[in-house]
């Protein structure tokens, strides 16, 4: 049933977009068919800090909600990068893309990581097939070779000039991505990254998430958590994330952007010089 219902159902969502489903039993999908937000906090964070014109990276695309989401809020003089590597999640996100007719989206069939070449992907065949890692999790009954490329390699290859936003979930390889872009980071200075942080599902990759933020610190960044109300609490360094979303604001960010964010600016640099 999952099987015929993702081959022909097709739904209206947030702002108008149009999504074809793979599998309208999934939690995530099921949150559509419901006629509810997918992760309202990072959808209302996405929507506060994009601007017509601006760059969007989608590392993780899945079915293309943000690519999509993006793709409308930055129009005709912005560009969508998005980037989803496994196979089936590829030919739905082309699809949507298509159906929605957005002429601003770069598709990649492409995994983001520390450097190009291909790298086994292990798929899930579980109730939740967004979670397909470089590791290999339960309920992953077979895997496949992919087509990586390193952030600093896409960037100089395609010519990309800026980086507004970029979000990842990648389930575990953030640090994977991040070590592959930090020519990027240092020179185009994404203003705003959001992404999934999961200290199991980054050690399955041999690293921890306090790996990830300290990449991120000495690149110019501060990172908030980023609760259920999208409000953005400071977050410490070397405390383990389980399952949290996560935002790392750019030093060279605008102010609009930690007001967009609700970030007391004021207060906050009260907290650092206090040294908490």
């Amino acid at each position: 049933m999952n099987r015929l219902l993702g081959k022909f159902l097709r739904i209206t969502v947030f702002d108008d977009i149009k999504l074809r489903l793979i599998n309208p039993l999934e939690y995530q999908q099921k949150t559509f068919l419901l006629g509810k937000l997918l992760e309202p906090e990072v959808t209302h964070t996405i929507c506060s800090v994009l601007r017509p014109g601006m760059t969007f990276f989608d590392i993780g695309a899945n079915l293309g909600y943000y690519t999509l989401l993006a793709s409308k809020i930055v129009g005709s003089g912005g560009e969508v990068h998005a980037f989803e590597p496994a196979p089936v999640q590829f030919r739905h996100l082309s699809l949507n893309v298509r159906i929605n007719r957005s002429k601003n989206v770069r598709l990649n069939n492409l995994a983001l990581a520390e450097r190009s070449g291909d790298r086994e992907l292990f798929l899930s065949d579980g109730w939740n097939q967004g979670v397909h890692s470089f590791a290999k999790i339960p309920g992953s009954a077979h895997s496949r070779l992919v087509q990586c490329i390193s952030l600093d390699e896409y960037v100089d290859g395609t010519g990309v000039a800026q980086i507004d936003v970029m979000k990842m979930d990648v389930e575990g390889a953030e640090l994977l991505v991040l070590s592959g872009g930090k020519r990027t980071l240092a020179g185009l200075h994404p203003r705003v990254i959001i992404f999934e942080a999961c200290d199991q599902h980054a050690r399955a990759q041999g690293y921890t998430t306090s790996e990830v933020k300290q990449l991120l610190r000495e690149s110019g960044y501060r990172i908030f958590r980023l609760d259920s109300s999208a409000q953005l609490v400071e977050a410490g360094l070397s405390s383990a994330e389980s399952y949290a979303n996560l935002v790392a604001l750019s030093a060279s960010a605008d102010r609009w952007h930690y007001e967009a964010l609700g970030v007391d600016l004021a207060k906050s640099a009260g907290r650092r010089t206090a040294g908490t």
